[in-house]
């Protein structure tokens, strides 16, 4: 059985991501959220018309400004509740942009998974590109022919990561989408709200940087 406050919670980030992505940048976009059948009572996949049985999230299509070129978003997260099982937490996400609704390779996308353990930086950056210059830094012994694309730039780790207002703030900033009018206001909101929720997170977790906070201040003298 999955716990009603794991998926209360759940499906009021559902809620969120949806009216965030519908206001400032998409249409129609429906996040559905689904409890893995692998027996973990506290897991929950959200994406785009994620299907059940594949529990794969449906692309969504964007409005570029470019004229006659197709832009589609990638957008899932796996939830559950923390060690104490009182808060929702990210446990993998994923957020791209790509050409087409099958596309296999796109224009970016950010990667975080909880504890990755390949070695590559749990919260990560992957551009599409190439660089004549990389190609020479390539060791050939171990690396021959790697892409600028295949490398994993660290973006702040589990705590400090890129939000999906950021993900949007970039498309509309640069002129690659075309964003509705006050979409500001929206991802401001929503940056303070998961900004808060990470702070609250970390101070959990690191009780003493906190009590040594309160003193330092609770003795400085009023300026």
């Amino acid at each position: 059985m999955i716990s009603d406050k794991l998926r209360n919670q759940t499906n009021g980030f559902t809620k969120e991501i949806q009216a965030l992505l519908n206001g400032t940048i998409a249409n129609h976009v429906q996040i559905k959220a689904v409890a893995l059948p692998v027996g973990d009572d506290r897991l929950f996949m959200l994406g785009h018309l994620l299907d059940k049985r594949t529990l794969i999230a449906q692309r969504f299509p964007l409005k570029p400004r470019a004229p006659k070129v197709e832009l589609w978003m990638d957008v899932s997260f796996q939830m559950r509740l923390d060690a104490e099982r009182e808060h929702l937490m990210v446990q993998q996400s994923f957020v791209g942009v790509f050409g087409s609704k099958d596309a296999k390779h796109g224009l970016f996308h950010y990667d975080y998974e909880r504890n990755k353990v390949d070695g590559y930086p749990d919260a990560h950056l992957q551009v599409d590109a190439s660089s004549e210059f990389f190609g020479t830094l390539n060791d050939p012994k171990c690396d021959p022919g790697r892409t600028l694309g295949a490398l994993h730039f660290p973006v702040g780790g589990k705590r400090f990561r890129p939000c999906l207002e950021d993900v949007i703030e970039f498309l509309a900033v640069e002129r690659i989408v075309q964003a509705r009018d006050g979409y500001e206001k929206l991802l401001e909101a929503g940056r303070e709200r998961f900004r808060k929720n990470q702070l609250m997170a970390a101070m959990r977790r690191d009780s003493a940087t906190v009590d040594e906070f309160i003193e330092r201040y609770r003795t400085a003298e009023p300026a």
